[in-house]
Order: structure tokens, then sequence, then C-alpha cells
């Protein structure tokens, strides 16, 4: 069932996608016309109606998209925004449009309380009151001031359905009381419980991947589009993924096409259960996450997993490198950025919290060598590194360079200290600290026999330039890794 509304509805669902932001500034459009029929309050009665339809439409899209799995919900997701202060302001000129037609109704003492109980009058203006702190936050720069303010204040939203039904069962209840609107709210509340909980209501179609397939780079998230090609790579229009040559690299972070997933696949993949055991701050900006998964994953001490997240703008996916596994338990050094959308859910994340996984990625390899092995690493690139660094053989020893930008940026410095064959240099690139070295680190000035292997994880400049100078040096073995 759920296949065939997808296949039926896909022109509708290209037609969304492909003009998304057109139809978000249009949806802007109609909300500053709305305020136009201020001018003749008696005609705005009906905004109110329209008002309480899109606040419908606006709850019930992720619940159609997550638990139903109407792909076309999931591309209209991005505009509840715009739907949202275009209902806002529609629910503002119903209000205000009764103020200012009945002037003596809203001073008097009925407009609240009439007969000995709560006016449909008032119920409404309550909810109109809390309506308009979301239409004024719904932009990506209040998101971004508010942080993880953001999704709480506009839970919110939750309180105004409520107060909304029970304002038009109030108003109908003198003519002809409706049961109808308090189901329809408790239908809701059922399947949004469904949607919290994780619970889908459909199977995923089985994938079939079509001329034209398009595939998704899973670090940074570019799209191979086959019609396009990637023509500064040499890559012509009409070449199918599975014809480009195997030494092409994503275009915008240089990942192989091992990293790649057919997008659909993507977008539907099921996603493995996990939980928080443990989070800590190791620096004001830099946190070491343990999460311990349900099943048993086998990892490779250089891969990645994928996080699924899910805020105000639906799922998206982060991925952090392994640091270390143990079992189950899966340790990340992660950065935490103010305006990162991933950043301000891991904020608020405690032990014990559900987490959803896409599974584990990557080919940044360890090799498997005797050959003497120089690691470079700036930040949280320092995870990979780690990874690599604890697995090596105790007979073989390594130079690790790690870069931080002042003393309070370092973490790990003990645990690195504590591994004995390792060769550590510790760089501060902005101020001078006792026992590190003051600047970056220069590959020129590193003594290194020709068979060594390079591996470089962090700052994709510092990481850029390393590499071509070391490939000018005539370095064959350089394994790198950006973000």
């Amino acid at each position: 069932m759920v296949p065939t509304i997808n296949k039926y509805l896909l022109p509708l669902e290209d037609l969304i996608k492909n003009n998304r932001k057109y139809i978000g500034y249009f949806l802007i459009f109609l909300s500053f016309v709305s305020l136009g029929f201020l001018l003749y309050p008696n005609s705005t009665k009906d905004s109110g109606g329209y008002a309480i339809t899109l606040l419908w439409i606006i709850l019930w899209i992720p619940i159609f998209s997550r638990v139903f799995g109407l792909k076309i919900a999931q591309v209209v997701i991005p505009l509840r925004r715009e739907l949202g202060i275009l209902m806002g302001t529609l629910a503002f000129v119903h209000g205000a449009g009764f103020m200012i037609a009945y002037p003596s109704m809203v001073a008097s003492t009925s407009f609240w309380w009439s007969k000995g109980s709560i006016t449909y009058t008032a119920v409404g203006f309550v909810a109109l009151l809390l309506s308009i702190p979301l239409t004024l936050t719904s932009s990506s720069w209040a998101m971004a001031k508010l942080g993880k303010n953001w999704k709480r204040l506009h839970r919110v939203v939750y309180i105004i359905i409520i107060l909304t039904v029970l304002h038009v069962v109030l108003l109908r209840f003198s003519r002809n009381f409706e049961i109808a609107p308090v189901i329809f709210l408790c239908i809701y509340f059922a399947f949004k419980i469904l949607e919290w909980r994780g619970i889908k209501l459909y199977t995923s179609e089985n994938k079939i991947y079509p001329i034209g397939q398009k595939w998704l780079c899973i670090p940074c998230g570019y799209i191979y589009d086959p019609l396009i090609g990637d023509l500064d790579s040499g890559v012509a229009a009409g070449t199918e993924f599975s014809g480009i040559p195997d030494d092409w690299r994503c275009p915008v972070c240089g990942v192989t096409k091992a990293d790649f997933v057919p997008y659909i696949e993507w977008q539907e993949q099921e996603t493995l259960g996990a939980r928080i055991v443990s989070k800590r701050y190791l620096n004001p900006t830099t946190i070491e996450l343990i999460i311990e998964t349900v099943d048993t994953l086998t990892s490779q001490i250089w891969q990645f997993v994928s996080f699924v997240w899910d805020d105000e703008q639906w799922e998206f996916t982060r991925q952090y490198s392994i640091a270390k596994q143990d079992g189950r338990k899966l340790t990340f050094l992660i950065k935490i950025t103010e305006l990162g959308r991933g950043s301000r859910i891991l904020s608020t994340l405690s032990t014990g919290t559900e987490v959803r996984i896409n599974w584990i990625f990557g080919t940044f390899r360890l090799q498997e060598s005797q050959n003497p092995k120089v690691f470079i690493a700036t930040g949280t690139g320092l995870a990979p590194i780690y990874n690599m660094i604890t697995s090596l053989p105790i007979a073989s020893r390594g130079t690790l360079y790690f870069t931080a930008a002042t003393a309070t940026d370092l973490f790990y410095i003990d645990q690195l200290k504590s591994i004995e064959w390792l060769d550590l240099h510790i760089h501060i690139t902005r101020e001078e600290v006792p026992g590190c070295i003051f600047g970056r680190v220069d590959v020129d000035m590193i003594m290194a026999s020709p068979d060594t292997e390079w591996y470089f994880c962090g700052n994709p400049r510092m990481v850029t330039e390393a590499v071509d100078k070391l490939t000018k040096k005539g370095y064959t073995r350089i394994y790198r890794e950006e973000f």
C-alpha cells in the first residue's frame, strides 16, 4: 500500500522537492497578504478555520513520514516553519479581527467567563498568545540563537492544539455538542506516541537500483547524480555510479566510492538501537561519548558510525569516528559547536538515553605492515588515530603529532603518554605552553624513511598542505581523513 502511494505521488514529491525554496517564499508572501484582511475585521472569521487546518497538517506531517512511511511527507517537513508562520499569522488575523469587530465584548467579563465556566473566546485567546512566540521564532536565525531551547519552546504547540480543540468544542457546545474533535485529538496523540517510540506501521519495499540511481556520500552528504556526472573530475554526464573509475573520489570531501550508498536506500535504511552509557566533557568543546549497541557490531579500527538525529527539521545524520571499541561499547571523541545541529542534540543527551545509528562505514585504513608509521591529528581528528595507535602491535613503534589551539583544547594526553612505545609530540598553535611545541606541524621538518606510512586526520587545510608537500618529496604511502 505505502509503496503504491509513494509511487503515485512521486511527481508531486519531485515538484515540491525541486521548488521547495520558492514554495517557502510563497507561504511567507501569503502570510503578509493575510494581514491585509485586518482592514476588514468582519471577514476574518474563516481565517481561524484555515489556521486550525494548517496546525493539524503541521502536526501530522512527521507522523505520516515516520510512522506511515510516506515520502511526500518527508519532503514537506522542511516547509513546516513556513507553514507555521502562515498558521500563526492566520490565527493572529482571526483573533485580532474578532477584537477589532467586537471591542465591547472583549472588554466585558463574559469574554472570559460565562455561566460558571471558561468561554471559548478565552481559550482561543490563550492559544493565540501561545502561538505568537512560536510564529516569531520560526526561522533559522531564531533556531541558531535559541539552540536547544528552540525545540523546548516549540513543544508548546501540543498545548496549543489541546486549547484549539477545546476552543472548537466550547464554541459548538451551545449549538450541537460534537465529540469528533476530541476523538481526533486522541487519535493524534496515539500516533504521536508511536512516532516517539520509533514504531513504524510499514515495511520498506525491496530495493532495486534502476538506471539513473543517485548515490549519497555518507560523510558529507554530496549526492552523485548520473544525469549530471562530475565533469570537474572527468566523469561525463550519463555515467552510472558503477561506471565511475575506482580511484574516483567525492568532489566535496575526498572519500572513495566505498563511502557512498544508494540515495533512496539511505533515506529508508533501518536504524540500529543503542544507548548512552557515558558522556563527559574532556574540555569545553569536546565530549567523550560511549554508547552500547543492542546488537554486537564488528568495526574496523579506521571506521566511523553514522548517527541518526532528529530535530525540528526532521531526521539528519552525523558521522563520528570510533576511538575505541570494547565489545558492544563504542567510544567517540566529538567536537561541540555552538550552531551545529548535531551538537545541539548531543549537549542535551544524558546517560541512559536511547540513540539510533546507521551501521559502520569508512575506508581510512591502517595498513597491516611493519613500515614506520607517522600519525598527525588535529582536535577530534585524534579519534580514529587513537584507535589505530592503540591497535598497533606492542613491537611496533609509531610517532604522533597532535595539534590543538590552546592548552585548554587538549584532551586524552594522559592516555597517549601511557603508551610506552609511542613517540608523542604535542603542538600548540596560539600560546606557548611548557612541554609543548609552539606552532603547527611542519612535515618538512620530520625525518622519515621512504617507506614511512603517513596518517592524517583533522583540519582539511592542514591535511591538504601536508599531503602536497609529502607527495612532492616522493612519499606514496599517505592515508587521510578530513573533517
